[in-house]
């Protein structure tokens, strides 16, 4: 008999480079900014990244956005064009 929840199980696993690496993002804005921010403000598109915060915690992140930004391309060796 075929069993639902073995094949599903393959599919757990997905999202989880995404999932790795807001989590990274969250670390490094919290060590170089100082703020924390949650998973579900973070949003990952065509090499962006976008975060919904309020807009003082937006310009501490711009101030620091090229140091995050090559943290990021050193850890991932993935190009982050824009953080927004």
């Amino acid at each position: 008999m075929f069993n639902i929840s073995q094949y599903l199980e393959k599919f757990k696993n997905i999202g989880g480079a995404e999932r790795f690496l807001k989590e990274t993002l969250i670390f490094l804005i919290n060590k170089e900014v100082g703020v924390e921010v949650r998973p579900e403000d973070i949003i990952l598109k065509n090499g962006e990244v976008i975060i919904k915060v309020s807009p003082a915690i937006k310009n501490a992140i711009f101030i620091k956005k090229e140091k995050i930004i090559k943290k990021i391309e050193e850890k991932f060796g993935r190009k982050v064009s824009e953080i927004r």
